[in-house]
């Protein structure tokens, strides 16, 4: 096959690729020239060999188009090429008669389209080759079997490249960069196919205080290891960057704003009952937003910061959610919005550390029961989230019987009453729920509403003002489980 035919195989196949012929930046000696102009005509930059085919004497390339030097009836063949490209053809070339060196060489031009990051049209490459004898047809297979490997070497270094240009170094998190990138295109679908969207903005609490007590390298290996707690606990249609310093943004397509604040919680809960080498535990705040048909990148990003703020200055580790901009009245969507109070807040701390992290775990178990529910998942798990909550809330009630009894609580007594009267009923209700009787929903409504969040905000708030009076301490130094 000869040198011609064998380019215009190559060409008409999408062999050659723009990334392959970076290896055509070599010595004048291969006798392939190769150069790139931009859109407005100018070439950019060439290599020896181009400048000899197409330039006289010592004149550069750079700068100059194709009708500074060629005559018309090239320039119109050329145009054509050009034509092709810009209209999305992978490559085009033409056979031209080039006058080099007073004499007239018969020459095969290669022009291929230089793509961007957007796949658009940046600029139009060119390859010349004089079509050369016979005996030197090894030689250009050769150069073209080069072209072949470092198409795939350096596609491989693009595809390189392009991770390493949208991780962050430290953690290896997406970069801020990338998630944009990810949130335009999930806000394109959004507004075309009305799939929800939402976003958190996850924060270390005290980071500073973390640095300055233990040194930034402590700091780094904190923030690399919150980066792995939160890609072990997202799922897989999640999106985790580093936003800067000790602020993190999740992207959750598919997810509306009341399962974005079950994330959340699960998320702060998670990391609040983690350890951590070097300083032991930490915290976190978290604002959460779900995207509105309209919003801008901006828009969004403001209201869930603007949730961060309300969550860092109503006393840090908790999560607080945007207000929906146009609530809607649908029956699920008022069961999800009422449970969405189960996000743990400074308000509901009595003081002592063990009730506090045993009314906590209680919420992260709702929450996981109410997920659960929502995401259809299969009997067997439902089934074994209620056995787990159904086990903190008696380890719970047991250690804060404790604590109450410590303390001298004058109405210990009659509280222990309402703990066996809700463990009484917790038991029956199961044993419906487990012969058929009784629906996970009802389930769900006792242990989340009744026990939890009725139970804790009010009959418990009652000794709430006693502990903190007598400083009580925890009794024992029993670990929380873990959510």
């Amino acid at each position: 096959m000869s040198d011609e035919a064998l380019t215009r195989a190559l060409a008409d196949g999408g062999v050659i690729r723009m990334a392959g012929l970076l290896s055509l930046l070599m010595p004048a000696s291969t006798g392939v020239g190769f150069g790139v102009k931009g859109l407005d005509g100018r070439y950019r930059l060439a290599n020896r060999e181009m400048e000899r085919l197409l330039c006289r004497g010592a004149s550069r390339l750079a700068g100059r188009s194709e009708s500074d030097l060629l005559p018309a009836h090239l320039l119109a063949l050329l145009a054509r090429c050009d034509q092709r490209i810009i209209d999305g053809a992978p490559a085009a070339y033409e056979e031209v008669e080039l006058p080099v060196g007073g004499r007239i060489r018969q020459c095969l031009w290669l022009k291929l389209p230089v793509l961007g990051a957007d796949q658009e049209l940046q600029s139009i490459a060119s390859i010349i080759h004089q079509v050369a004898p016979s005996p030197e047809i090894p030689a250009m297979q050769q150069t073209l079997d080069r072209l072949r490997q470092a198409n795939q070497e350096l596609q491989q270094t693009v595809v390189e490249l392009e991770q390493v240009a949208g991780t962050d170094k430290l953690t290896g998190a997406w970069n801020r960069r990338r998630i944009e990138e990810c949130v335009r295109s999930e806000m394109d679908r959004l507004n075309r196919y009305e799939q929800p969207l939402s976003l958190l903005v996850v924060d270390i609490d005290h980071f500073k205080a973390i640095n300055d007590q233990h040194g930034h390298g402590a700091g780094d290996q904190v923030l690399q290891a919150v980066t792995s707690l939160l890609q072990s606990r997202l799922r897989g249609t999640d999106a985790l960057a580093r936003w800067g310093g000790e602020e993190f943004v999740v992207v959750c397509p598919n997810t509306g704003r009341s399962t974005a604040a079950l994330l959340a919680e699960r998320l702060r809960g998670q990391i609040a009952n983690a350890d951590f080498p070097l300083i032991g535990q930490l915290t976190v705040s978290i604002g959460a937003a779900e995207c509105s048909p309209g919003d801008t990148w901006e828009e969004w990003f403001q209201r869930a910061d603007e949730a961060l703020y309300r969550a860092k200055t109503g006393g840090r580790n908790q999560v607080q959610i945007a207000p929906e901009k146009t609530p809607t009245p649908d029956t699920q969507e008022y069961v999800v919005a009422n449970f969405v109070q189960l996000v743990w807040h400074s308000a509901y701390e009595c003081g002592n550390e063990l009730v506090d992290r045993g009314h906590r775990q209680l919420f992260a178990d709702a929450n996981e029961l109410l997920s659960a529910i929502l995401c259809e998942r299969e009997a067997s798990r439902v089934d074994r989230i209620v056995d787990t909550l159904t086990a903190d809330v008696l380890q719970h009630f047991a250690d804060e019987e404790a604590v109450i009894l410590a303390a001298g609580y004058p109405g210990a007594a009659e509280h222990v009453v309402l703990h066996r009267q809700l463990v009484t009923q917790a038991r029956r209700l199961l044993d419906d729920y487990r012969a058929g009787k009784q629906g996970v929903g009802d389930v769900f409504q006792f242990l989340a509403y009744d026990v939890v969040t009725r139970h804790m905000l009010g009959a418990d708030r009652a000794f709430f003002p006693y502990l903190r009076a007598h400083g009580a301490k925890p009794a024992g130094n029993r670990e929380a489980p873990s959510a």
